[in-house]
């Protein structure tokens, strides 16, 4: 299979995907565990020798949990923002002869892939975001945001392949166990996206193209895989739209997502691990 997405791990835990098309294979935060990722790889018949470039979108335990062994053992280079690095500098001094810095907003290529990367609004050092552009398909990998800016809106438009965070249900969090401070943290500005917020996204992005929607970074307390893939499937049928409509599992997919050569119009189907 030459193009697909893979998650490994998404939600609160872990956060770690694979992105491969014409021939590059991207990994997408490394929320994992080295032999959790080597396992999960093994699955799809690859090493890790042939990622081509680790993209990271912040420093958050969640994101970067397997990059200490991962430098130890590895030579992939390893792309965060100037903020992302210094804080991982901080923790991990052995990460810099691996990462690649840039500042948020930047594009840059791997193999034969281009990266634009984009400032999220997280209360993280220097969050980002990412479209990948190339082998006739757009990703946009976009998690971990309070709120969506213009900017990353417009970047989204035109993406065939979307992962979006549908972090939580707001009834849900607002009657469940976390403390006031953190239920205030996660519907604040930097904090994460509701379904609701994710699902008006979602119509808006089928309208303008999208063939596949991957709803990710689920609360294990405060969302259901059901609840957020109702809340989104409700607003496409309110708007007479269809796609491919997936939820990211907390551990690893039980199949890739293909992503086609020819997209296949108004197809729908529903994954959840």
């Amino acid at each position: 299979m030459d193009g697909f997405y893979y998650s490994i791990a998404s939600g609160s835990t872990g956060n770690c995907a694979v992105w491969r098309m014409g021939g590059t294979s991207i990994l997408l935060d490394l929320g994992v565990s080295v032999r959790a990722l080597t396992t999960a790889l093994r699955g799809l018949q690859m090493k890790v020798e042939d990622l081509a470039a680790v993209l990271l979108t912040h420093e958050h335990a969640d994101h970067v949990k397997g990059l200490a062994t991962f430098c130890k053992k590895y030579d992939v280079p390893v792309y965060a923002s100037f903020g992302t690095t210094a804080a991982i500098r901080m923790k991990l001094p052995q990460a810099q002869r691996l990462l690649q810095p840039f500042a948020s907003g930047e594009s840059f290529a791997v193999g034969g892939l281009q990266v634009h990367s984009y400032a999220t609004p997280h209360d993280a050092a220097e969050s980002v975001c990412y479209r990948i552009d190339g082998g006739g398909h757009r990703l946009a990998y976009v998690t971990d945001i309070g709120y969506l800016p213009d900017e990353i809106r417009s970047a989204m438009i035109g993406c065939d392949t979307v992962v979006l965070e549908s972090n939580h249900d707001v009834e849900m969090l607002r009657t469940g166990p976390y403390p006031m401070y953190l239920k205030q943290r996660i519907r604040g500005k930097y904090g994460h996206l509701c379904n609701e917020d994710c699902a008006r996204t979602a119509a808006d992005l089928v309208r303008h193209g999208t063939k596949r929607l991957i709803l990710s970074h689920l609360s294990e307390k405060n969302n259901r895989p059901l609840t957020a893939y109702h809340a989104t499937q409700y607003a496409l049928e309110k708007q007479h739209l269809a796609c491919e409509l997936y939820v990211a599992p907390r551990g690893a997919m039980e199949e890739p997502v293909a992503v086609p050569t020819t997209p296949k119009e108004g197809e729908q189907c529903c994954l959840f691990g």
